[in-house]
């Protein structure tokens, strides 16, 4: 149980640092803008949400299904997904000191509704961050090495240099 419990900790410290690196990109960069709510964000929402329900079966059906226009970086739901990552990653930092020093960090325990509460709360965001990874990181390994390559070093082959273009 200790070498699972310094593994648990050592990956705890890596996510963490993890996510203070993405807040200060996000910061120094200007991508906290791409990120901000407009507002028919609902609405672009929900037509994010019908195009991705009824994507798999325009697929199968090979019907064509237009992808709703979205101005910016990114659409409706990616802005709601991204920004919902750092709440829950400051949450799960939180819960998981919380159940790791509730007597120390009584306040904090208390915040989370007690001890077994916080547990129940860290392994729900837990749950949530694999949910989110684990698609991503599918994606990114269907998309190619190109798009794996242009992630740790911000260059792509498919943009010609100078272009403004993004790559989806």
């Amino acid at each position: 149980l200790g070498v699972a419990l310094r593994l648990h900790w050592f990956c705890a410290y890596l996510f963490m640092a993890n996510g203070v690196l993405y807040l200060l990109g996000l910061a120094l960069g200007g991508g906290w803008r791409a990120l901000i709510p407009q507002r028919g964000d609902v609405v672009a929402g929900m037509h994010m949400i019908r195009y991705y329900s009824l994507a798999p079966l325009a697929y199968v059906l090979r019907r064509p299904l237009l992808h709703p226009m979205h101005p910016g970086k990114y659409n409706a739901l990616q802005k709601a997904a991204y920004a919902s990552v750092v709440i829950a990653g400051v949450l799960v930092v939180l819960s998981g000191w919380a159940i790791h020093k509730p007597m120390q960090l009584y306040w904090l325990a208390a915040g989370f509704g007690g001890y077994n509460a916080a547990r129940v709360w860290h392994f729900c965001l837990m749950c949530f961050f694999i949910l989110f990874v684990v698609p991503h990181v599918v994606l990114v390994l269907a998309d190619g090495w190109d798009t794996v390559r242009s992630m740790i070093t911000g260059w792509s082959s498919r943009v010609e240099q100078g272009s403004q273009h993004e790559v989806h």
